[in-house]
């Protein structure tokens, strides 16, 4: 299955914009944000929330072929 990551301002940690994952069939977010983390170790550092086609992820999130997941820079601060 081919799942679409977005990096969205986060410019500073990736020198892409967007890629392309292949995930085997069963598998959920955690997989994918491993595998993120594994190309972008810089990621690992940076809180970012997910978004997949829309909604809000959480680890146990199934993923479908051609899925759009956008990681966003959290904000932080106060």
């Amino acid at each position: 299955m081919a799942v679409r990551a977005k990096y969205l301002q986060l410019s500073r940690a990736v020198d892409v914009t967007e890629e392309e994952f292949v995930v085997g069939p069963g598998s959920h977010y955690s997989d994918l944000l491993e595998m993120v983390r594994k190309k972008h170790p810089s990621l690992t550092y940076i809180p970012m929330i997910a978004i997949i086609d829309g909604r809000p992820a959480n680890p146990d999130t199934k993923l479908n072929d051609k899925d759009e997941v956008d990681f966003i820079a959290s904000p932080v601060g106060g």
